[in-house]
């Protein structure tokens, strides 16, 4: 565990500082009748091997560190849920090795919305940050995870939330791991006292900013995808916040 400060509760406090640049984030968008086709691609680098961050993603008791409790079978074929959150099928599952990424599909299934996410675990590129050590040794291994949610958005909902409805909630999610990862953390972002700070409220509207961002460059123009990512960060940081033009977005993914 590093040396950051823990708080009043025990609980490692969550320092998100330079989080949101590490993610690389994609949104691809198709408009059909029965509302908005929408990809949303996340994808960072962490400093572990690839088996690591496989086990990260695929145990539960991993899990439940930085993500959430998860409870059902975990294999290819099992059902399984997410507490307080979306249940689904596992329908790929590939672990990593020789070279090899792993892949895990599921089906992601909350309330009556079914959408499917992808993750991919896989060796990262070398970055021009790394080196060997004076004595020659080879740089740390690193790996890196691309994870992707697809689904049909109905499309007054996309036009009030654009894609930070879920975004935000993947960020979270990715801070989450990013600080286990770092610290030792046994405690997910959105189960944490930080998360009711005004630290949280920024890292919030920072997301949500970002994904307004990946909303213009996938075709919206610049005032809906601005307008959308503040009606996003208004619900995520306002209590009982509710809106009677959409339906409550899915706070993590």
């Amino acid at each position: 565990m590093s040396d950051s400060t823990a708080g009043a509760s025990g609980e490692v406090i969550i320092e998100p500082a330079g989080q949101l640049d590490a993610v690389f984030r994609e949104l691809d968008v198709r408009q059909r009748d029965d509302g908005i086709l929408a990809v949303t691609r996340l994808v960072q680098r962490f400093p572990i091997p690839v088996g690591e961050l496989w086990r990260c993603c695929t145990e539960a008791d991993r899990l439940s560190r930085w993500f959430g409790v998860v409870g059902g079978d975990l294999r290819l074929g099992g059902r399984f849920s997410v507490e307080g959150n979306a249940s689904g099928t596992v329908e790929r599952c590939a672990s990593p090795g020789a070279g090899a990424a792993g892949e895990l599909q599921l089906s992601w299934e909350f309330g009556e919305d079914v959408s499917q996410v992808e993750l991919r675990c896989e060796e990262a590129p070398e970055s021009a940050g790394d080196a060997g050590s004076a004595d020659g040794a080879s740089p740390p291994q690193a790996s890196r995870l691309v994870l992707e949610h697809r689904g049909i958005v109905p499309l007054d909902f996309w036009r009030a939330y654009g894609p930070g409805a879920g975004g935000v909630g993947w960020d979270l999610a990715l801070l989450g791991l990013a600080h286990h990862l770092r610290t030792g953390s046994t405690v997910p972002a959105e189960q944490s006292l930080w998360v009711t700070t005004p630290a949280a409220a920024e890292f919030i509207a920072g997301s949500s900013e970002a994904w307004g961002r990946a909303s213009e460059a996938a075709g919206t123009s610049p005032e809906m995808a601005q307008a959308a990512a503040r009606r996003t960060t208004v619900f995520y940081t306002t209590p009982d916040c509710a809106t009677p033009d959409a339906e409550e977005p899915d706070t993590e993914g």
